[in-house]
């Protein structure tokens, strides 16, 4: 299968198909700068092949979460990376070099990203030119939740390492 990218408008249609993948996070994001959808690749109307087939996969990039790094849009945080299983190999990375593009067209300045030590190795971070900026240490205490609205149980704290990828 061929896949192609494209930058999508994060409609509520978009979040509620992030919604019904398998990603372990299973809660999508509010929001976000922009959204890159994964397609698989169609002829279009003059024979070329274009990505306007199914959805097989999306890269979400927001605000930074952490309050100590720039939230006025310089700094774009890939908060949601998801793709099917069986596309073909270096999907991944390709796709975070696209969001990577699309944020640099869009005057950013740097993207970050973290990936959870203890499900992967974040080598599609090396491969899309991501650099290692540090690690977290697993979050102690409750975290976000509330009586109003309690943790979806979704999420476990774990020791994180953080990407950043220099824009310019």
């Amino acid at each position: 299968m061929r896949v192609g990218w494209c930058v999508e408008s994060y409609t509520n249609e978009f979040r509620e198909w992030l919604g019904r993948t398998d990603h372990y996070l299973s809660n999508p994001p509010p929001g976000c700068l922009f959204a890159v959808a994964v397609r698989e690749m169609v002829p279009d109307i003059f024979g070329s092949m274009s990505p306007h087939g199914e959805r097989v996969g999306a890269c979400v990039v927001g605000r930074p979460v952490a309050r100590m790094l720039p939230q006025d849009g310089s700094v774009g945080e890939v908060v949601r990376l998801w793709l099917a299983p069986g596309l073909p190999y270096g999907t991944a990375s390709a796709t975070l070099r696209y969001a990577a593009w699309t944020a640099a067209a869009r005057g950013m300045d740097a993207l970050i990203s973290y990936h959870d030590r203890t499900r992967h190795t974040g080598c599609i971070y090396r491969k899309a030119g991501f650099r290692k900026d540090g690690a977290t240490a697993a979050a102690k205490g409750a975290g976000w939740g509330s009586r109003s609205r309690p943790l979806s149980g979704a999420y476990s704290a774990t020791p994180k390492r953080r990407w950043r990828l220099c824009l310019r």
